[in-house]
């Protein structure tokens, strides 16, 4: 059976690493196909990734493609040239982000929607806004089934930190809406504090990404790691893993961490109640928030309090549900 992923580009995100975990966690399964239409901002990386268990490229203007499952992984597109180059017996959508927040969302397109069977929503609070009840599923997004191995895969990235700090990491795309500029607030208290800390960053960007290196150039606690294939060591070691945005459809990164017994400080998105108990198994902030204070107090010993309530979580990739929608 042949799928056929589409995604406008293929950068640096959680569509790209989710397509990447179907595709490894699958791909013996399936004749897999991932077509873009868009190179300007191609994020070669994510390409040399993705190529590892599929093929990886993009659609010309005169191609067509028939497959039997075709995989739609955006809400804005010209669908009505689209579905003429990329010909298939069924229709899925996967739904990665918040709907609706620009005109022409193709939820909203009756004539797109008629050919949808199944609309695939990553968390309870993304089906909650897309609607479309009778079609709309919730299938959680995969977690690599070697994480624990890849975690130990290089030595501790923190050995040099004195055992006196607090192990700060953040994994994420440096972007708008991906909370810098409450990062930056909880970096100025902890300084505030007289917390010694370490604040590493992975990942890469767009538009924002000098701004947002410059803007922490005057902290010395905080390293720009760049992008890294296996972030897994770093989450493994750190004390806590930061995820400060504006939203998430369904932070994979929390689930990562947790899997690796490592405690993540939020903010309270939607989602996030449904991964994150606070005080139980991470921290939970408030979006709108301009002092962290009472929230970092004491951050080491909760750390390690955190750490032992996650050695009894147990996270199971949902390959089955994927695989009886597939057929």
């Amino acid at each position: 059976m042949k799928i056929t992923f589409y995604n406008t580009s293929l950068l640096s995100g959680g569509i790209e690493k989710c397509i990447e975990l179907f595709s490894k966690d699958l791909g013996k399964d399936y004749e897999i196909e991932i077509v873009y239409t868009d190179d300007k901002k191609l994020d070669q990386n994510i390409v040399h990734v993705l190529s590892k268990n599929a093929y990886v490229h993009k659609l010309a203007p005169d191609e067509i493609i028939n497959t039997d499952i075709c995989i739609w992984c955006r809400l804005y597109f010209d669908w009505k040239t689209l579905t003429k180059q990329i010909v298939a017996k069924r229709n899925l959508l996967w739904v990665h982000s918040k709907p609706r927040v620009l005109p022409n969302c193709i939820l909203d397109d009756n004539e797109f929607m008629k050919k949808i069977e199944k609309i695939i929503c990553v968390s309870e609070a993304i089906k909650s806004e897309v609607g479309f009840e009778d079609k709309s599923i919730v299938i959680h997004n995969f977690v690599d089934k070697n994480i624990k191995k890849l975690a130990d895969e290089i030595e501790n990235p923190f050995l040099d930190t004195p055992s006196d700090y607090l192990k700060l990491l953040i994994v994420s795309r440096l972007s708008v809406g991906k909370g810098f500029e409450r990062v930056e607030i909880l970096v100025k208290n902890l300084i505030n504090m007289n917390i010694k800390f370490v604040l590493k960053v992975i990942g890469v960007g767009r538009d924002v990404e000098a701004q947002i290196k410059s803007d922490f150039q005057k902290y010395e606690q905080v390293e720009f790691l760049g992008y890294k294939e296996n972030p897994f060591p770093y989450m493994k070691n750190a004390d806590f893993l930061l995820l400060l945005s504006d939203y998430e459809s369904w932070g994979n990164v929390i689930t990562e961490s947790k899997v690796l017994g490592t405690p993540c400080i939020v903010t309270n998105f939607p989602s996030a109640k449904e991964q994150i108990e606070n005080n139980s198994n991470g921290i939970v902030i408030p979006l709108e928030c301009n002092d962290y204070t009472e929230y970092l107090e004491d951050l080491k010993s909760k750390s390690i309090k955190l750490k032992q309530t996650l050695e009894s979580f147990n996270y199971i990739n949902e390959t089955n549900k994927w695989k009886e929608l597939l057929g």
